[in-house]
Parts: structure tokens; C-alpha cells; sequence
């Protein structure tokens, strides 16, 4: 009879023993933070040190149920395992739901968030918020939520006339309601809001969003000045992976995930903000956080041997020989004395209840000498343990980051393992995975790095490239308004994949995957993947590569669809000099850089300027590309409508025929086809309403 499995009503992984240091440490913070700004205390430390438990901990021993002492606080937990670190936006949104859940109130963030959201993505389905207000009729109002007023214009002329921001909801026909009871809570946001306005005008579509953060505090703020003897507490756990990708120095000051956190802990009251990470916080490199930061960022080392065998009693395991052998085979190394890592006594412990009765001391005994050595060898003996379908599902998703069930499946097809869809149910529960709400299962990291390091190249090369495939296909949907938040998480896995497999070719393969999602507008997602593309182009590749040439357009042309012109400029020309540099003045991707420049200067009404470098970009289509070539179509397009906004519409009338005889070879209904006929249309009508007013004696101004 094989042994018995022991059934634990404990999870090594959720225990928590005495850090008696970092726990005084957080509670001297608690009781030291200011009314008027905030502090931050930051734990750090490699990958299996405990980093999670201890969060967990001090958010329950910061509860008032805990110790009444605390019951000032207004505590948030932030999880970021697993999710996204792409979007500012739903970064925002999980901090605003972690308060929401300790009772905190959010009125002005809750409407300007709405504005924002129709105006820059209506077509994405807005984010839940926990204990709503504000609510989307069709979508959230039910019989099940309290008695809700629709918005109307007679709503909004006889309870909040001066808010300007209701009536653009209102205009935006999506149809939205209030809680009854919370009405008056519109005039109380009157003050906030007027920064959504500039000189009577809705700011640009990227200053909304990067007024979020500045909008969310503003909320905290009101909290702490009707509370003033409340406090706030934000967790944040995971944090390194915000910034994989973003190094360090002035590349991250660039990630908008980051550059959001940031502006929210600066502008909030009463906060203090505790970051749980692998590495240090990189904002100390900046001048305006280092005196914040001096002596806050506290090292996590392994625990005592008294701590862990506490934690191996909470299991619990009563056999001290056993206690004293897994301890032994936790350490860091092979000396005694040296520190225990709590995430190698939970493969310890997790060896311990598949052994069963059967247990003994020297089933825990660890011959490697080295950290990363030993954590191995823990790993692969407890893969041991389960059945070898098991065995190598774990294996092959263990190269992605995070997995769902149709990826599970997707592995399990592809290489023929002998395990039911239902088993990823049997997967996830395994103790070194987590699973979200949203159904992404994700290995631990450590674990998931010392498994990939155990098999060989070529197991890993093929479980790497069917992820691959199987991602990019679920990342290009047959129709852009297909692209959901699921499509953005296997994009942004499949491109972590790729890149997995070198720079060459990456920023190609890029901008052929990304194109339902540049359609779909999904630009602030895309500017996180563009700007870590450029980053690795030019480090692995060199300033002068065309790759690093094509990712700075990239980057531009990104920032162009967000509106943000003036930052797009500079990177057009860089993109421009390095392709004229590297392929020659006659290559087609040159004739792109002209025509992209070109464009960014005429959507700012610098028309004289763009019109010679929209010609030299004609001039190189046609040279490279030939007279019937689509590209040559829109580059005929191009000249015209900048001769169409100059005035010049007898110049433009021709040049937009040529465009339409190109491009008629496109199908019927191409945006291209159908843009070039109403363009020469409308330039045919200004031609004939000129001459007519000329005939009528009046002048003509443009």
C-alpha cells in the first residue's frame, strides 16, 4: 500500500512566524505618519524569503480585530501576482477597490474616471468598482442595487448644473444612473473636477489619464480632512515585476505603470505606502524621493532556526528529528547557522505530506552546497512526487508566466499527456501555484525558474514555442472589436515569450501581432510594450540598428495615437536619421520615417514644414515601391491633404485623383479606398464653392 497522503487543514505558505524586526519596524511607521503627506517602508529581498507572508501578516495584525490600536487605519492590499503591470489606468482602479473595501468613499475619482474612460476607451468595458455610486445603465443597475437616478438634463440642471463633466456623460449616450441616497455627492466634486478643464476645454485625451492618480488622492485627502485622526496603509506586494523591463536609471521613469504610483503616493495625505520586492525601490535614484527613502528600505533576510521550526510546529509537524531535517535541508547552504528560506521549507513541507507515514529524517537531506543548487534539488524531488503527466504540464507552463485553462488545454493537446481538461483544477491547487479571480494560474517564480533550469533546451525551446503560437493566435482575434482584456494578457504573454527567443525579428514580429490591438486602441497598453521593445532593441542591437530605428517610430506613432505630439516629434526624427543612416535614403522604411514626420508636424498645423518631407516620402515610394503600390496610393493622399489644408485645393484635386486610381486596387470598403474617394470629393466641393464665391465678388479665408 503506497503511502498515505496527509490532508493538512494548514498551508505551509500562508503561516507566518515571528519577524519581530520588520514587525516593529511597520509599526513604528503606523504610528509616525503624518496628517499632511506621506511615508513609505520598503521590504526587499531574493525571490523564496517569505516576502508575501509578511505583507499578509501585517495587514492581519494591523486590523482593529487584531489589536484595537489600530483602529485608525484604513488598510488597502494590492496583490500584483500575476496581473498586468501595463495599464496605469487599472492600477488606479485596484487601489481605489482596496480602499473601497475599508469603507473609503470616492466621488470625484469615480465620475472623472467615467469621463475618462468614454472619452479616451469607450469601447472597452469599463472596470468594476467595489461599492459603486456611479452606475452604467443596461450594465450594473439591477433590482438587486439601491434605488438609482438616471442622469439626465434635467437631473443635472436642477442638482448640479456646475459640473461640467455630467453633461458630457450625458452627450456620450451610454446611459448612467446614481444612488439616490448619494446624490448631493455630486456637488461636493464640483472643485476636483474643474481639473479635467483647461480654459473652458476638456484637457487632451492623455493629460486624463495622467490625472488619475492626482484625482484619486484628492479623494484620500477629503477622507483624511473629515477624519483627521485616520490613517491610510497600501500593500503592495510584487512590485519588482512593474519594473522588469524598465532597468534602471531613466528608463524607469518612463514606465506609466510606476510614474502613476508614484504621483499617488506623493499627492496623497496620511499614507504610508509599504512596497514588498525583490529589488530595492529605484526611486531613490530620483532627488525628489531620496530623502524618503534613506533607511527605509529594509533587506529581508532568511529566519533563525527558532522561527523556523516554530513555523514547522504550526504545520504541524511534531517528529523534532523530522523538524530538524527539513531545517537543515532550508538553508541556504550546507552550513549550520546559515539562514533558512521560507520558500524552500514550503517544498519541504509540501515533500513531507506526499511522503505520508512513510516520512523519515533522511528524505529531507539536501547534498548541494550552493543557494540555487539546493533550491534545484528540492524542486525536481518534488516533482518526484507527482505522477509524471503531472510532472510534465508543470514543466512546460513553467516557461510562461502565467497560464489559463485554455492554454493548459492548448499543452496538453499539443504534446499528448494523458490528463482530463479537469485537471487543471488538480494543477492549480499544487502549492506552488497561485490563481486569480480572473482564472490566470501562475508558478512561483523561483520555483517556475528552478524547474525551466532542470530540463534541457530543447524541452524547454519547444514548450516555449507552443505557448508561443498558442498566445499570438488568441492575441490577433478575426475583428478588432474582439479584443477584450483576455487578448492584452496573451499579447503581452506571447511577447514576453518571443522575446524569450532573442531581439531578431522581435520588433517585426510586434508589429504584426499588435495590430488588432493597435486597431482597437488599446494605445496605453501598446506604449509599455513599444517603449520595453526600444529598450531592448537599442541594448542588444545598438543605437544605429534599424530595429532601433523602427522602435523609435514605433514609440512616436503611439504616442501620436494618444495625442501627445510634442513628445512624438523628437522620436520621428531619431527614427528618421537612424533609418537614412543605416538603409540608405531610397529604402521604403525611409520613405515611412519622412512620411511619419511629415504627419506629426501637420496634425499641429505646421503645414509648410511637413509638405516637403510629405513630397520626399512620395518621392521614395514611388522610386522603391513603384506608381500602383498602396503605400504610394497614401502617400499621393498625403501630399494632397496637406495641400488641402493649406488652401491649396486645385493643387491637392489632382494628386487625390492619383490616390484614388492606386488605391481603387484595394477592396471595396478599405478605410484607405473609401478615405481617398470622400477626400476628393470634399476637395472637389471646396473647389467649386471658392469659384462660385469668387464669381459673387466675396473673399475667400482660410
Amino acid at each position: 500500500m503506497p503511502p498515505r497522503r496527509r490532508i493538512m487543514s494548514t498551508s505551509a505558505s500562508t503561516i507566518f512566524v515571528d519577524r519581530e524586526e520588520p514587525k516593529r519596524t511597520f509599526e513604528r511607521a503606523v504610528f509616525a505618519i503624518p496628517e499632511d503627506s506621506a511615508i513609505i517602508r520598503t521590504w526587499y529581498g531574493v525571490g523564496g524569503q517569505g516576502k508575501t507572508a509578511l505583507a499578509r501578516e501585517l495587514f492581519r495584525m494591523s486590523s482593529k480585530e487584531a489589536d484595537p490600536s489600530f483602529a485608525h487605519l484604513r488598510r488597502a492590499m494590492l496583490d500584483l501576482h500575476g496581473r498586468p503591470k501595463t495599464d496605469p489606468d487599472r492600477l488606479m482602479v485596484w487601489v481605489r477597490n482596496a480602499f473601497a473595501r475599508s469603507g473609503v468613499a470616492f466621488r470625484a475619482f469615480d465620475l472623472a474616471f467615467a469621463v475618462m474612460w468614454e472619452k479616451t476607451r469607450g469601447e472597452e468595458p469599463m472596470p468594476t468598482f467595489e461599492s459603486p455610486w456611479l452606475h452604467r445603465t443596461g450594465e450594473a443597475v439591477t433590482d438587486a442595487l439601491p434605488e438609482v437616478i438616471t442622469l439626465t438634463r434635467e437631473f443635472i440642471e436642477e442638482t448640479a448644473g456646475t459640473v461640467p463633466v455630467l453633461g458630457y456623460l450625458l452627450k456620450r449616450g451610454s446611459g448612467w444612473a446614481i444612488d439616490r441616497g448619494k446624490a448631493a455627492w455630486i456637488k461636493q466634486t464640483h472643485a476636483q473636477l474643474q481639473a479635467l478643464y483647461r480654459d473652458g476645454q476638456m484637457i487632451a485625451n492623455y493629460e486624463m489619464s495622467a490625472l488619475m492618480p492626482w484625482m484619486l488622492a484628492q479623494d484620500l485627502n477629503r477622507h483624511i480632512a473629515d477624519y483627521p485622526d485616520e490613517r491610510f496603509v497600501l500593500f503592495v506586494d510584487e512590485y519588482e515585476s512593474v519594473m522588469e523591463g524598465a532597468g534602471t536609471g531613466a528608463r524607469w521613469r518612463e514606465n506609466p505603470f510606476d510614474a502613476s504610483m508614484r504621483t499617488l503616493v506623493a499627492e496623497t495625505n496620511g499614507l504610508l505606502a509599504t512596497f514588498f520586492s525583490r529589488e530595492r525601490l529605484p526611486w531613490e535614484e530620483d532627488a525628489d524621493w531620496r530623502d524618503d527613502l534613506v533607511g527605509n528600505q529594509h533587506l529581508l533576510g532568511g529566519l533563525a532556526d527558532g522561527d523556523a521550526d516554530a513555523w514547522l510546529r504550526k504545520v504541524p509537524i511534531e517528529g523534532e528529528t523530522i523538524r530538524a531535517a527539513i531545517i537543515e535541508g532550508a538553508r541556504e547552504t550546507q552550513n549550520a547557522g546559515d539562514p533558512i528560506y521560507p520558500l524552500m521549507l514550503d517544498l519541504q513541507v509540501e515533500h513531507w505530506r506526499n511522503l505520508g507515514d512513510a516520512a523519515v529524517p533522511k528524505d529531507f537531506h539536501v547534498e548541494a552546497t550552493g543557494f540555487e543548487p539546493r533550491r534545484l534539488q528540492l524542486v525536481q524531488r518534488l516533482l518526484r512526487d507527482y505522477d509524471a503527466p503531472i510532472q510534465e504540464v508543470v514543466s512546460r507552463l513553467s516557461v510562461a508566466q502565467r497560464f489559463d485553462r485554455p492554454a493548459f488545454a492548448h499543452v496538453v493537446t499539443m504534446y499528448n499527456i494523458p490528463l482530463a481538461f479537469s485537471a487543471f483544477e488538480q494543477v492549480t491547487d499544487l502549492s506552488i501555484m497561485s490563481i486569480d479571480e480572473d482564472g490566470w494560474a501562475a508558478p512561483h517564480r523561483a520555483i517556475a525558474d528552478a524547474i525551466v533550469q532542470s530540463t534541457g533546451d530543447e524541452f524547454v525551446m519547444e514548450s516555449r514555442e507552443a505557448l508561443l503560437d498558442h498566445y499570438a493566435e488568441r492575441a490577433l482575434p478575426g475583428r478588432a472589436a474582439d479584443v477584450t482584456d483576455k487578448t492584452v494578457a496573451c499579447f503581452a504573454e506571447a511577447a514576453r515569450l518571443r522575446r524569450q527567443k532573442g531581439i531578431d525579428g522581435y520588433v517585426e514580429w510586434l508589429e504584426e501581432t499588435g495590430k488588432k490591438l493597435e486597431e482597437a486602441q488599446r494605445s496605453r497598453f501598446l506604449e509599455h510594450i513599444w517603449r520595453e521593445a526600444f529598450e531592448h532593441a537599442r541594448a542588444a542591437l545598438g543605437e544605429d540598428h534599424p530595429d532601433t530605428g523602427a522602435s523609435y517610430n514605433n514609440v512616436a506613432s503611439n504616442l501620436d495615437d494618444q495625442g501627445r505630439y510634442e513628445e512624438a516629434e523628437p522620436l520621428y526624427q531619431k527614427g528618421l536619421e537612424i533609418r537614412r543612416a543605416a538603409l540608405g535614403e531610397d529604402h521604403p522604411d525611409t520613405g515611412t520615417s519622412y512620411n511619419n514626420v511629415a504627419s506629426n508636424l501637420n496634425a499641429r498645423r505646421r503645414y509648410e514644414e511637413a509638405e516637403p518631407l510629405f513630397r520626399k516620402g512620395l518621392e521614395i515610394r514611388r522610386a522603391a515601391l513603384g506608381d500602383d503600390h498602396p503605400y504610394t496610393g497614401v502617400s499621393y493622399s498625403n501630399v494632397a491633404s496637406n495641400l488641402d489644408d493649406q488652401g491649396r485645393y486645385e493643387e491637392a484635386e489632382p494628386l487625390y485623383q492619383e490616390a484614388v486610381r492606386v488605391l481603387q486596387s484595394l477592396p471595396e470598403g478599405h478605410p484607405w479606398r473609401e478615405g481617398a474617394v470622400i477626400n476628393l470629393e470634399a476637395c472637389q466641393t471646396k473647389i467649386i464653392g471658392r469659384k462660385g464665391s469668387r464669381s459673387n465678388g466675396a473673399s475667400v479665408e482660410k
